[in-house]
């Protein structure tokens, strides 16, 4: 699923120290910073500068190593140009790498070895040296490098879990005193008093460790270099030994270069022309060409089998000078000019496209699910994958230059820690919220949106309006330790808001937290690769025990009162998978509505006791390795008080998946009718079961990039660059969604509310100094309506479906609104208003016959030009004296005056027409009678209104009573406001007193 990011606050920024020695010699920039790349297993990233390497620290940050070349180096290998790091692939890649070479290395790492190429096409080969294993850094940072589920008894000596005593201590210069000592800094005064406290400040920090940089060999490239991939695999023939591997690209083609002990073993060579970048994906080793001589510029996907020498082309659409190429949720994704293209090895086949609103001079993947992109002025973008923007640091008038932002030259991520380095020797630290997924296991309730950091901060947003989570911001929780090195895997809110379950995979401890009360009720020594709510009181996880093997288990947690000695005590159900089989992911649906079910009692006891009533209230997928679903249904007693009580969890079948569908990219699933509903690689797809082993797949809908919610019969989902909402039945049988309306590019919608036909966006608003969320509403009921409008739907089911949401009297409005203004009939929607006088049955006895229809049509006129009230009143066959003495009818002061401001100071001319008597009375009474059926300009009906001294004086009457009558003192003000106003009109319109109508209207005051 989507694990979107977005930023926590703005950037710390600092400078690389300067450098002279060999800036004097060389006409250079040295603090030109030309590129940085992250080493996650040991937490370290590094900067690469014309004649510098700097190794940094990462948690804590901190400065640990560096190598400053010679001029003599410099003269004799040239200045540095890009570095690349050497990486251990996790999947085989055909021709390169065998899946027991991937099987024997996941966790021999080696010294940690990256390549720097010079202008001369020199390779400078550095090793670094770190007395730590992948799962110290997990354990101590908390850095997920580990991948918990792939752990198991024959790698257990592998890991390292003893405190690592090789840490760091740094003199200050020309002084014998520590800076830092054991890894900490100790540059903090403490004084007796100091020392005397329990002073816990060392909780907040982390220790640094010493690290070791080595320039192992240089190594000399005939050819010049125009990209570079290293990777490390074993020896075929002795299994314990690396081997690092170099693929280079050169002008004539690929060329693979073995290494073993730093020396040349092997080399072998395809021949590739107008080559560009190296990628792996998928396990397919592939060049990006392009061959700028062409018009336009052509791409071409070059598939390349080392073993045995071949080389498939696979011609493209080209859209401009190639960018970058990097890797995203299985496709190969190359940016051209303003232009992301999308390629999936796997089919041959470009699956998408999408155009940046501006040309970007970098663009790079962070993540899984956002891309990040830097304008020609340097301001910053994070895209979801499909083109939709989350983020920018922009300024919305793009004439202005901000003048904090930096010349960035290269970005890398690691752990929600975005890093940004400069032309100047400026770098910035950007702490990012990272979006942890919820499944829809619960379709009876909406799903939270929920974003997590590395700070213990947990931010959950939900638009239930009984939850105590329920408004415009979101909730923060805060986790409860000091300590910072916590890697949260998981986060689960449970359906009705209220309990949260947190699992902080480093530290093995499974966290629950009680929203209302906050409470934390912690279980330590528990592994827990997946978990899912099923109701509100029982998590379902899938544990990994003491003897390595993997599990289900469904425990029922009370709110409060948890004894969290052993949590195996709430265990209700638990189910051992066989060792051949492993799970690829776990799928939980709460039925929308629940299934009854018929048992028969066992013995006569049992029949003579009150029947029970059981009903099928969930069902668990359960998708493993050996392409299988493994079906689980869930039998409830339904308590009076509305809490399911699980009695029993069962296997009720199972569906064999076919070769061709990848089992490991469902990323969402629920039956449905006689078949399956699932979400695999940006589509969604059914399956259908036609006879006892065959299924039938068709595909629903393409380019998907996120279910939004799936809530009783209806799902939202962002699709393309569109929010779409379908009720699942029409989607089933392909038919066209409920409404379908562009993203706005100010907000990313992150959840829905049912309750009020609106989807909430989320804003982030981005200054020097702070940042900080925004949640916007958009109302989608127009929409909706508007699309059974056109289904020809009956008028008096559209008021029976959605009249009881909250924003139906401004939808209908809006929609009114629109049609006027677009001079399109209005019969349609004028049938649904004018049913909003009948009274609805939810609104009891206090309802007003008028008030909605009153109330729409005066808020339409006040929003539409003089010249568009023709139409309208043609429609609703009637006119101003009506409408006004509806008003009457029903007391409604407020509309009242509404209408008396719209028809009179709408347009100054009408009231200099009314002084000057240029409208005859007598034409204008007989006007008023056939104003529907001739359809002649409303300001004769308006006029004649004006001239009816008693119709004015009833109005006027009305609203002196209400303003006097009112206890609110807003109210009041805005009754009597209207009454002066009627008044300084008609004395306005009645300068020559020809009338007594206004000494009677000053009477009323009296």
């Amino acid at each position: 699923m989507t694990n979107h990011l977005w930023p926590l606050s703005p950037p710390q920024r600092s400078k690389i120290g300067n450098c002279i020695s060999v800036q004097d010699k060389f006409a250079l920039n040295n603090n030109d910073i030309l590129q940085t790349v992250t080493l996650p297993q040991t937490n370290v990233f590094i900067m690469v500068t014309p004649s510098r390497i700097l190794i940094y620290n990462l948690k804590p940050m901190a400065h640990v190593s560096s190598h400053e070349r010679t001029g003599d180096s410099i003269r004799e290998f040239g200045l540095n140009k890009s570095m690349t790091s050497s990486v251990t692939l996790d999947s085989a890649v055909e021709g390169l790498l065998s899946d027991k070479q991937i099987n024997n290395s996941v966790w021999n790492q080696g010294k940690l070895v990256f390549y720097v190429m010079t202008d001369k096409n020199f390779l400078l080969t550095y090793q670094i040296l770190k007395d730590s294993s992948n799962m110290t850094v997990f354990k101590a940072f908390g850095i997920p490098v580990v991948d918990l589920e792939k752990v198991d008894e024959e790698f257990e000596h592998e890991y390292d879990d003893s405190v690592d005593d090789d840490t760091l201590t740094v003199f200050e210069k020309n002084k014998s005193s520590k800076v830092i000592q054991n890894g900490y800094a100790i540059t903090k005064e403490q004084g007796f008093l100091q020392f005397l406290s329990n002073n816990q400040e060392n909780l907040d920090e982390l220790p640094v460790k010493k690290l070791e940089l080595r320039l192992k060999v240089v190594l000399k490239v005939d050819y010049q270099i125009l990209d570079l991939y290293a990777f490390k695999r074993l020896s075929e023939v002795e299994e314990d030994k690396a081997e690092e591997s170099l693929l280079v690209l050169f002008p004539h083609g690929l060329q693979l270069l073995t290494l073993v002990d730093f020396r040349l073993k092997s080399t072998s060579l395809v021949e590739i022309t107008h080559g560009k970048r190296i990628c792996i994906n998928q396990g397919h080793l592939l060049v990006v060409s392009q061959d700028q001589t062409s018009d336009p510029y052509k791409v071409t996907m070059n598939h390349i089998d080392m073993a045995k020498q071949h080389v498939e082309m696979i011609p493209l659409e080209g859209t401009g000078t190639l960018l970058n190429c990097f890797t995203l949720k299985g496709n190969v994704a190359f940016a051209s000019d303003d232009t992301i293209t999308y390629y999936n090895p796997t089919t041959q086949q470009v699956t998408y496209r999408f155009q940046f609103p501006f040309t970007p001079k970098y663009c790079c993947g962070l993540n899984r699910s956002t891309i990040l992109a830097v304008s020609q002025k340097n301001y910053i973008y994070f895209y979801t994958e499909l083109g939709n923007l989350l983020f920018s640091n922009s300024l919305e008038d793009d004439n202005l230059e901000n003048a904090t932002v930096l010349d960035y030259s290269a970005f890398s991520y690691l752990d929600m820690t975005l890093i940004a380095t400069s032309h100047t020797g400026e770098y910035e630290l950007w702490n990012l919220w990272e979006q942890s997924t919820q499944n829809f296991s619960d379709t009876r309730s909406v799903s939270p949106y929920v974003l997590h950091n590395t700070n213990n901060d947990i931010a959950i947003y939900t638009p239930v309006g009984d939850s105590s989570l329920c408004r415009d911001g979101f909730q923060y929780i805060k986790l409860p330790t000091r300590t910072i090195n916590n890697c949260v895997s998981l986060i689960k809110v449970n359906p009705n808001m209220k309990l949260t379950a947190i699992y902080v995979a480093n530290k093995a401890i499974l966290l629950l937290y009680n929203l209302e009360t906050n409470m934390w009720y912690s279980f330590i020594d528990i592994t827990i690769l997946d978990m899912h709510w099923i109701g509100t009181s029982y998590l379902l996880c899938q544990i990994k025990k003491d003897d390595w093997s993997i599990g289900l288990h469904c425990f029922r947690l009370r709110l409060q009162d948890l004894d969290t000695s052993d949590i195996y005590k709430y265990s209700i159900w638990d189910y051992e998978l066989p060792d051949s089989t492993r799970i690829q992911t776990i799928h939980v649906n709460t039925l929308s509505k629940y299934k009854s079910l018929k048992l028969k009692a066992r013995d006569s006891d049992q029949s003579d006791k009150q029947e029970e009533k059981y009903f099928k209230t969930a069902e668990i997928n359960v998708v493993t390795t050996n392409n299988q679903i493994l079906r689980f249904a869930v039998i409830s007693l339904i308590h009076p008080i509305g809490v399911n009580i699980i009695r029993k969890i069962y296997e009720h079948g199972r569906v064999n998946i076919p070769n061709n569908i990848c089992s490991d990219k469902i990323e969402w699933l629920m039956n449905f009718r006689d078949g399956l509903l699932y979400f695999s690689e940006n589509k969604l797809i059914k399956a259908v079961n036609v006879e006892s082993e065959q299924w039938v797949f068709e595909v629903l809908l393409d380019h998907i990039e996120k279910i939004v919610d799936v809530y009783i019969d209806d799902i939202f989902l962002i699709c393309n660059q569109k929010e779409e909402f379908y009720n699942m039945d029409d989607l089933w049988d392909k038919k066209p969604p409920l409404f379908s309306v562009t993203l706005d590019d100010d907000c990313y919608p992150i959840s829905i509310s049912p309750q009020t036909a609106t989807v909430l966006g989320l804003r982030c608003i981005f200054h020097d100094y702070y940042a900080k969320f925004v949640v916007k509403h958009k109302i989608y009921l127009d929409e909706l309506i508007l699309t059974k409008m056109e289904q020809k739907v009956p008028a008096d089911k559209i008021m029976t479906e959605c009249r009881p949401v909250r924003y139906f009297n401004f939808a209908l409005e809006k929609i009114l609104s629109t049609k006027i203004l677009e001079n399109k009939p209005l019969d349609d929607i004028i049938q649904i208003i004018k049913l909003c006088d009948i009274p609805a049955n939810y609104e009891g006895s206090l309802s007003k016959a008028h008030s909605d229809m009153l109330e729409i049509v005066s808020n339409c006129l006040r929003k539409t030009e003089i010249k568009h009230w023709n139409l309208l009143f043609t429609s609703l066959g009637m006119t101003p004296r009506d409408l006004l003495a509806r008003c009457l009818e029903g007391n409604e002061a407020k509309i009242l005056g509404v209408l008396l401001i719209v028809f009179l100071n709408y347009d100054a001319e009408l009231v200099e027409d009314l002084r000057n008597n240029e409208i005859d009375k007598s034409e204008a009474k007989d006007q008023n009678g056939s104003t529907n059926s001739d359809g002649s300009n409303p300001d004769s009906s308006v006029v004649d209104l004006i001239r009816d001294q008693e119709m004015m004086l009833t109005v006027l009457r009305l609203l002196v009573t209400s303003a006097a009558n009112t206890s609110d003192s807003t109210k009041a003000a805005d009754s009597w406001d209207m009454c002066f106003q009627l008044i300084r009109l008609l004395k306005e319109l009645d300068k020559e007193n020809n009338t007594q109508l206004i000494q009677k209207a000053l009477d009323m005051f009296e």
